[in-house]
């Protein structure tokens, strides 16, 4: 009976049945059970002819071998049935299927179009199929390779590979090299199942080819395996539509989604793509500013200084270091320092003792703890040297004559090294480019990239939000994952006695919602930004939420630290003590630590003191000598190890925890876990890169701050224009149509006619004046006088006029100590009288302050101020480092504006 094989190809496709259709004509012969793995020579002329004959001879499954199940039996029978044909095996020698190959059901295997592996056929079925394609991929390579054509081209066009009868073709083609390889004894039901589906031999064919063709180019017997006629004919028929039906799954194939975020793999490649993007992106422009730095830091140590016809001689320095050198402009450098000692701190920082050499004092100088220097050798006459250490000004010594530095840990430095015994100078640059803060930059773009969709990564919701589209965030919505919607306060009486408008409940609801991955608050000036967060966190807690605030300077983070120390948290600071404000050490880590350890420590050091005496008095005894050493160096070991332990135990049972952006990279910080919360203050200031180092820490976050005010500071034109200069906080706002930002709408610092214009410039007329300071003026104070000056909300004085200037000398100068700042000193008198005006109507110095974006004005400024006593508590700071304060009386010193820009 013969079988219409262009009328049955379904037999062959990935949507093959279970068991063969009665309708089918198929010719059924039954297998010799006495020699089943040897094929009879009737059965190999069939199967070699059945090409020729385009027809199929199929053998049905052996009752017997433990294949199936008879009915009835139990599980020992069949055990028992399993062993006798192992044995069997065993002993003629054949390959024998294993207790699990030989318990597969067939009835499951053409379910899919997938190629059945060694899970569904067993490890010696797929090794027939291996020898047998392997036979027929020599077959055809070797045809190609003895130049024979003609063979390839009549196959090609009598099976039409790239047409679903060519693949039914395919199967009979591989017929007669898969009946000239021996069955596995026991496996026979299995081997004709897999010999006649279409995806597995296609599969098999494929890698053995390859095999083949690589073997060839090794031997030099072709050039590349790739350009060869049968490969290209192989992915002709592999890249064809009927093709890729064919090996199509037939059941519904459930769509694979991210088991954390409950989106489609396809969309998770995606925000992969473009997280990789942005990191490879951002590390280019950091790279590009951090090459800025480095120039701009060595142009500042080689300055000298360089006067203009213009500018003021600088002061006189009352002290010489030694005699005969020259005077120290600025006295931003002290030479001729001897190193006396060092010592490890917490955080393993090196402290280094600087002494002045001779008997002469430090000279008077402008360096404060938590200025960042430079530390290097320098010859008589003070010149540096090229290579240098950085470090921030620990203290100055009380004594006037000596100065800690506070050093990065650097075992076997040689740099450091040659410090010792040699003359050390010291110097001050403000532009000092910090290889930390780039380092840590660059960790957090590599941690984003690599851990970013990990299931395992607690911020997933936050990278999801932050890098996917409307639709991936909508979806994380529907499946309960994320949720946009405010959260219920607890106390409805909070508006009340916290005195919160609307933009702030609403803002303090969204920032309790635990489900919510991602908050913007923008707080325009005098909107009660800080008030707000203080009372979020102090909220957060109490739901028992661990909380980690950052910001990107010192000083944003210090004032947070002093609004939450009055609230009961147990807060810890986490950073360099020499750069956190005396106002709040009690609250350092570096304190707590200290404090804690104190009895400690004293103990420690009674002991040693008892050993270093006992090893005096053993000078002669080695033994003793060195057992007495060994116990010292222990001492060194327990107070470490106790150091490390504290602080573990501070961090730990810290509520909130306070640092800098790039302070939370400290391994002290990553160690305690992941925080429930972040909170990023003034955002808008910091480069995202940095603000990344913080969020990677946490399940989600509150960006906190105003893109309308402060940028982050950059130094390369280049990476400002590639888009370093903008923050996360200013692009997650313009995400998925705002969905992610709630904005502060009601002011409550300024006079209307100030906080008018900043509304109708910057915040699309939405900032309102609270009834209490819309017409505030300082004339309303019972101690202030009534004049045209406090009645004024709002002075705007030209200092260059068209045709004049209000003022002698008010045009600007270079910094003559080589800074690169500028100053006006005409403006600065102009200032000067305007405070004295106010002080003499009776506001108070400390509700003063004068700002200015130039560091040269501003300590032009303050040389003006201490001329009048009076004028002692008037705070002069430049404009970002009074970001997030208030007084009552603010003075601006913009010089420099031509009349059309003011």
């Amino acid at each position: 009976m013969s079988l219409d094989l262009f009328s049955s190809r379904f037999l062959f496709s990935s949507g093959a049945a279970k068991k063969l259709p009665s309708r089918r004509r198929v010719t059924f012969v039954a297998a010799a059970p006495s020699s089943p793995s040897t094929p009879s020579p009737a059965r190999s002329q069939d199967a070699s002819s059945s090409s020729r004959q385009r027809s199929v001879r199929a053998t049905p499954l052996s009752p017997s071998k433990g294949v199936s199940r008879p009915a009835g039996s139990n599980g020992r029978t069949r055990r028992r049935r399993q062993r006798k044909t192992v044995e069997g095996g065993q002993e003629q020698g054949g390959c024998v299927p294993s207790v699990e190959e030989a318990s597969i059901k067939v009835g499951t295997l053409y379910e899919n179009g997938d190629p059945l592996g060694r899970k569904e056929l067993g490890r010696c079925v797929v090794e027939w199929l291996r020898q047998g394609m392997q036979s027929m991929a020599s077959k055809f390579a070797s045809a190609e390779l003895q130049g024979d054509m003609a063979d390839l081209t009549t196959a090609a066009l009598t099976l039409n590979w790239a047409s679903a009868e060519g693949q039914l073709g395919f199967v009979i083609q591989a017929q007669p090299y898969l009946s000239s390889i021996p069955m596995p004894k026991g496996l026979e039901s299995l081997c004709f199942k897999a010999c006649t589906h279409y995806p597995t031999l296609f599969d098999h064919f494929q890698r053995e080819l390859r095999g083949v063709l690589l073997s060839y180019q090794n031997q030099g017997l072709i050039y590349d395996w790739r350009s060869t006629q049968t490969w290209k004919l192989l992915k002709e028929m592999a890249n064809s539509t009927h093709h890729r039906a064919a090996v199509r799954r037939t059941t519904p194939r459930t769509k694979a989604v991210h088991s954390s975020i409950g989106i489609s793999l396809k969309k998770v490649r995606l925000m992969q793509d473009r997280i990789e993007d942005f990191v490879r992106h951002m590390s280019e422009l950091l790279r590009i500013e951090r090459d800025a730095e480095l120039e701009f830091t060595q142009e500042e140590l080689n300055a000298t200084t360089m006067l203009d016809n213009n500018s003021k001689p600088s002061k006189p320095v009352e002290y010489l270091v030694t005699h005969g050198q020259a005077q120290q402009e600025q006295c931003d450098t002290i030479c001729n320092l001897s190193v006396i000692s060092s010592s490890t701190g917490l955080g393993g920082l090196h402290l280094v003792l600087f002494r002045i050499e001779g008997e002469h004092k430090l000279p008077p100088t402008t360096l404060s703890p938590g200025d960042m220097v430079c530390v290097r050798t320098c010859n008589s006459r003070g010149e540096g040297a090229t290579s240098c250490m950085q470090g921030f000004l620990y203290n100055l010594g009380e004594d006037g004559c000596s100065i800690t530095v506070a050093l990065e840990s650097r075992h076997g430095d040689p740099t450091f090294s040659r410090l010792f015994g040699k003359s050390v100078r010291i110097d001050r640059i403000q532009g000092l480019a910090d290889a930390l803060t780039y380092e840590r930059n660059l960790e957090a773009l590599m941690l984003l990239q690599r851990n970013g969709l990990l299931k395992s990564n607690a911020s997933i919701d936050v990278v999801a939000t932050l890098f996917g589209d409307s639709k991936d965030v909508m979806k994380m919505e529907q499946n309960c994952l994320i949720d946009w919607g405010e959260s219920s306060l607890p106390d409805p009486r909070l508006s009340e006695r916290c005195a919160f408008d609307d933009s702030q409940l609403r803002a303090l609801s969204l920032g309790l919602n635990k489900k919510r991955p991602v908050l913007v608050i923008q707080g325009p000036p005098g909107t009660g930004k800080t008030v707000l967060l203080t009372e979020l966190i102090v909220r957060a807690v109490r739901q028992g939420e661990s909380v980690l605030v950052t910001a990107p300077s010192n000083a944003a983070v210090d004032n947070m630290v002093e609004r939450l120390s009055r609230t009961g948290l147990n807060i810890v600071r986490v950073g360099n003590p020499a750069r956190i404000s005396p106002s709040v050490t009690s609250k350092s880590l570096a304190e707590i630590v200290n404090g804690r350890l104190g009895q400690f420590r004293k103990e420690l050091e009674r002991k040693r003191t008892d050993l270093r005496k006992d090893l005096r008095d053993c000078i002669e005894d080695d033994s003793l000598a060195a057992g007495i050493r060994q116990l010292l160096k222990q001492l060194g070991r327990d107070l470490e190890m106790k150091e490390k332990e504290t602080i573990m135990e501070v961090l730990s049972d810290a509520q909130v925890v306070l640092s800098t952006n790039t302070g939370a990279a400290d391994p002290l910080i990553r160690k305690t876990g992941c925080f429930d919360l972040v909170i990023i203050d003034e955002a808008g200031q910091g480069i995202e890169p940095s603000c990344w180092i913080p969020i990677l820490q946490g399940k989600r976050c509150i960006l906190a701050g105003d893109h309308c005010q402060l940028a982050p500071a950059i130094l390369s034109r280049k990476a400002l224009e590639g888009g370093l200069g903008k923050s996360m906080m200013e692009r997650a706002s313009l995400l998925h149509d705002g969905l992610l930002t709630t904005r502060l709408t009601v002011q409550h610092r300024m006079h209307d006619s100030i906080a008018s214009w900043a509304s109708k410039e910057m915040y699309q007329g939405l900032l309102q004046s609270s009834h209490s300071v819309a017409s505030h003026l300082l004339a309303d104070s019972p101690v202030v006088k009534d004049t045209w000056i406090t009645r004024c909300p709002l002075l705007l004085l030209d200092t260059r006029m068209p045709y004049g200037i209000l003022n002698v000398d008010c045009v600007e100068h270079l910094d003559p100590a080589g800074t690169g700042s500028f100053y006006n000193d005409g403006e600065a008198d102009i200032v000067t009288q305007h405070v004295l005006n106010l002080v003499h109507c009776g506001v108070s110095p400390s509700e003063i302050a004068i700002q200015s974006p130039y560091i040269a004005q501003v300590q032009l400024l303050r040389e003006k101020l201490e001329e009048y006593p009076g004028l002692s508590g008037v705070e002069v700071s430049t404009v970002d480092s009074f970001q997030g304060r208030e007084a009552d009386a603010v003075v601006l010193s913009m010089f420099g504006q031509t009349h059309w820009e003011l």
